[in-house]
């Protein structure tokens, strides 16, 4: 089932609400969600008084039990094999519960294992399908079901997380769960529209016009999400994420068939690259505009080059061959030669047999032509060539 615009945004005006005037009381609830049941009750006394008599009669090991667990979630963002060990003690004094299965997936995913995070995680759920509510372990929850290919669970997560989202710690989070979400949903569109092209019948053959429209609006539905998605991420303040939110934002409008908008985010990007220069008055002032105006266009096409090299570190992509098509966008204002090249291996990689295939073929035209992204040329040669795309652009991590 797909969200209707009215829904999704619903859905997605409820983060704006709670940082009205909620965001503590949000945070402070978030803490608590993330508390496992057995222990909420002993983390609301002063530790001081320790457990009660009535706890070491019915579990003595449980004040050591609650004790690893938040060492262990303390130790997850700094050392997680020291986390996975503590929710492994935890679990062997006290068998049976589901807070020590839910950090041991944490602990996996952060150690890359998204496999054996999802089981731990499905061990979790089968004894307590509460137990991954709070929005950090959704989080890493819906990016083990993405990692181990199951896109329809991990996006119904994703779903549920989003208007949550104001309950994670930092805005560089918040914009990755949305970035995350809507290349998932960019991802599922594609499937939706491959699996619509395949079933049709050969040409003079009968066509079921219902399971086409069917099978379209499904995948149009999965775009117009990750587009809303992609808006309310720019919408908010502007995070280390912010170029790839635009870029990201521009691939998926252009995908949607809308190339002015996507051109319009694009250079709204490039302009604020570009540093805003006096005029100069006489010879030579306009010898020095001139300069400077070559200067500030190598460093536009240094900060391209560099959003195009940093493109092949992130791991929000639900499909490798994306990053290409990012890398391009980055470089289609002041790197024509290099965005092209993006584009050609883009093509003669996976993405030239997927859905957006001609989407990334017109650009690719529009650049040839000269039209492309404004048409304007490489700042200078020789960064062209450093930006080149490496045999290994567009794998991922």
């Amino acid at each position: 089932m797909h969200l209707g615009p009215l829904l999704l945004t619903a859905l997605l005006v409820l983060p704006l609400a709670a940082r009205a005037g909620q965001a503590g009381d949000l945070v402070a609830a978030a803490a608590a969600a993330g508390r496992p049941p057995e222990c909420a009750a002993r983390s609301g006394r002063a530790i001081a008084r320790g457990p009660t008599v009535w706890e070491r009669a019915r579990a003595p090991e449980l004040p050591r039990y609650c004790d690893l667990l938040a060492r262990g979630h303390a130790q997850l963002g700094g050392d997680a094999g020291a986390a996975r060990e503590s929710a492994r003690l935890a679990d062997q004094l006290l068998p049976g519960h589901a807070a020590p299965q839910v950090l041991i997936a944490r602990a996996a995913l952060a150690l890359g294992s998204p496999e054996d995070a999802a089981r731990a995680f499905e061990r979790a759920r089968s004894v307590d399908p509460r137990s991954v509510e709070d929005p950090q372990t959704m989080h890493d929850l819906a990016r083990s079901l993405a990692r181990t290919g199951k896109r329809g669970e991990a996006i119904a997560i994703y779903r549920a997380l989003v208007p949550r989202i104001d309950l994670l710690g930092t805005a560089d989070q918040r914009a990755l769960v949305l970035l995350e979400a809507a290349h998932l949903s960019m991802a599922t569109a594609g499937a939706a529209s491959v699996a619509g092209a395949s079933a049709r019948p050969p040409a003079g053959a009968h066509r079921d016009a219902h399971r086409d429209a069917h099978g379209e609006a499904a995948a149009r539905g999965d775009l117009d999400e990750a587009i809303a998605y992609l808006r309310e991420a720019r919408l908010r303040a502007q995070t280390q994420l912010a170029r790839d939110v635009t870029l990201s934002l521009a691939l998926a409008l252009d995908r949607s068939g809308d190339k002015a908008q996507a051109d319009a985010a694009l250079e709204g990007d490039a302009a604020a690259l570009e540093p805003a220069r006096p005029r100069g008055e006489g010879a030579r002032g306009r010898a020095e505009d001139r300069s400077a105006g070559a200067a500030a266009r190598e460093r536009t096409a240094d900060d391209l080059a560099s959003a195009a090299a940093r493109l092949r570190t992130v791991e929000y992509l639900a499909v490798p061959e994306d990053r290409l098509a990012l890398e391009a966008l980055a470089l289609e204002r002041a790197m024509t030669g290099a965005a092209i090249a993006r584009w050609e291996a883009y093509l003669s990689g996976a993405g030239g047999q997927g859905p957006w295939a001609p989407a990334a073929r017109a650009r690719l035209d529009a650049l040839r032509r000269g039209a492309g992204g404004g048409g304007h040329r490489p700042a200078r040669a020789p960064q062209e060539r450093s930006a080149a795309p490496r045999p290994s652009a567009g794998g991922a991590r």
